[in-house]
């Protein structure tokens, strides 16, 4: 597990650069196989919509916007994360630019892949 406080040389400090990033290392261990709803703990989501339905797409976009950006933890990242649905879904999650940074900092085919 590496945590990640992405401070870029010439950018200014700011909340954005303070918040630490988890980030796995090895995509293949991120084979969650959770189904149905799926209610997050207050350290995750601390909102009234902590609830998500994996059936549904935008639910699950959403359940993996929220873990990616408040894990500080590989375990909470294992538990909700899949790596295919991950590469699937990643350009169209809306990732705080600390997240989005350190992940294709460690995994640069998530953004490479879109590419093609």
């Amino acid at each position: 597990m590496k945590l990640y406080y992405p401070l870029l040389a010439g950018h200014r400090l700011d909340t954005e650069n303070t918040k630490p990033t988890c980030v796995v290392e090895d995509l293949g261990e991120l084979s969650s196989s959770i189904v149905g709803i799926v209610k997050l703990p207050i350290e995750l989501n601390w909102t009234p919509s902590n609830r998500y339905d994996l059936s549904d797409v935008a639910d699950k976009m959403r359940l993996y916007e929220t873990v990616l950006a408040e894990a500080l933890s590989e375990g909470d990242i294992k538990k909700y994360i899949n790596s295919h649905d991950l590469v699937e879904f990643w350009m169209q999650l809306r990732l705080p630019r600390r997240v989005r940074y350190a992940w294709e900092s460690v995994h640069p085919m998530l953004h490479l892949k879109h590419l093609r």
